[in-house]
């Protein structure tokens, strides 16, 4: 009996292990160097007009020629007032 539930542990760890992914994804935009991309088009977009709202500054961010529509296919208006908040952290004075 112990020797089952041995096994049946050891099952599922190996489904669990199986289940998640273990190297990282093409396309992940959330690693330190998206981040500090979609930053960077960002700064520049607000620059140019500052007096942008949010969905303006998300349409000139997509619009922006080193923005890759294909690598950031996850980014949407509210992955942009996230990353705002987290400019904000950085450079307090950041619009607004």
């Amino acid at each position: 009996m112990l020797g089952a539930f041995i096994g049946a542990v050891g099952l599922s760890i190996l489904k669990l292990y199986v289940f998640f992914p273990n190297k990282p994804l093409l396309d992940d935009d959330t690693t330190p160097q998206a981040v500090e991309k979609l930053q960077r088009i960002m700064v520049e977009c607000d620059r140019l007009d500052p007096y942008l709202n949010d969905e303006n500054l998300f349409q000139k961010m997509v619009e922006h020629p080193d923005f890759d529509s294909a690598f950031f296919w996850r980014f949407n208006l509210n992955r942009l007032r996230h990353l705002i908040n987290d400019y904000r952290l950085k450079d307090p004075i950041f619009r607004r």
